[in-house]
């Protein structure tokens, strides 16, 4: 039964990628504006034609999109729509790799801090460390990731600027100075560790007042028994709802922390496509970003699920994910 649930969930990122492909490619194209003609590069009527002719850009839209589809499916993600045209997916091949280790680390780090950050403030919710640890989740909620970059780089990172050598890949992830790669971590996870947080301390505050907590307490059950049985295990579901929705977010969301830090990742060179309009990187940045939100909602599907059978039976309606995070 969960097989057959898993593979239904998995079966509707075909669609919603699809879907989002068609709507991003209408925009791009219909948007005023042009790839070749833009500030700082003014080029020629006659290199103009030339450059449109070779793109396809000189064909009807559906005729365009059904050209770049068949492309896509086969793997290529084309050239980059410059008079110096570069292989988009070896553009892209250099830079996911610094989003993906931003983003998930930032992840660990939002969800090993925000749970337990959450649970002392519902089981301590009327004691000094509850106060404290809902005050630390209410000042995160108040520090969006560029507010919090740049306050951390203009505190700790020497001779305010661009930190040196940027974000690095293991194994020299950890070898150079602390700044390059924990402050943007620690950035980007600021405002995910609060959502956690302050879910999970709802979740549990819920759960803690239900009849079979207060009878597992009655019974005499050990206090991390009931904590770790009872109350995790049923208040878990909110939480996977806003954690999945923050995985998909920090690795598509990270462009400001990147721009601040200087890291070459994905979202710089989104960046960069976008100020270029550069119509076939961004499509191919588009579809991967799509693919991984599609993906992470339904790991997320498939683990409420595994967390609660009677939702994968369809006695229980799944919670709604929360919209980016």
């Amino acid at each position: 039964m969960l097989v057959g649930y898993a593979i239904r969930r998995i079966l509707w990122v075909v669609p919603i990628v699809l879907g989002a492909s068609i709507v991003a490619f209408t925009i791009m194209h219909v948007a005023p504006g042009s790839p070749w003609n833009r500030e700082g590069r003014q080029l020629s009527p006659e290199m103009v034609e030339r450059l449109t002719a070779q793109f396809g850009l000189d064909q009807p839209l559906p005729v365009q999109y059904l050209v770049w589809l068949s492309r896509i499916v086969q793997g290529d993600f084309g050239l980059g729509m410059s008079t110096d045209s570069y292989e988009v997916a070896e553009l892209i091949g250099h830079a996911i790799g610094p989003t993906l280790l931003l983003g998930v680390s930032a992840f660990i780090l939002a969800v090993v801090v925000g749970v337990p950050l959450g649970l002392l403030a519902a089981l301590r919710q009327r004691t000094v460390v509850g106060h404290a640890a809902t005050g630390l989740a209410l000042l995160g909620m108040a520090a969006p990731a560029f507010a919090l970059a740049g306050f951390l780089q203009v505190v700790f990172t020497p001779d305010y600027g661009a930190p040196p050598g940027g974000f690095t890949l293991p194994p020299e992830f950890v070898a150079g100075p602390v700044h390059d790669w924990l402050l943007p971590i620690v950035a980007l996870a600021g405002l995910p560790m609060a959502q956690i947080a302050r879910h999970t301390k709802g979740s549990v505050l819920e759960v803690l007042h239900t009849d079979y907590v207060r009878t597992a307490h009655s019974k005499g059950l050990r206090e991390g028994h009931v904590l770790r049985v009872h109350l995790l295990r049923n208040a878990a579901i909110p939480v996977v709802t806003i954690a999945g929705s923050i995985l998909a977010l920090l690795i598509t969301g990270s462009i400001v922390v990147e721009r601040v830090f200087d890291i070459p990742g994905l979202g710089s060179v989104y960046y960069f496509a976008i100020r270029g309009r550069d119509y076939t990187l961004l499509m191919a940045i588009t579809m991967i970003y799509a693919v991984v939100v599609a993906v992470a909602n339904a790991v997320v599907d498939i683990t409420y699920g595994v967390i609660d059978p009677r939702i994968r039976d369809g006695s229980r309606a799944a919670p709604e994910s929360m919209p980016g995070g």
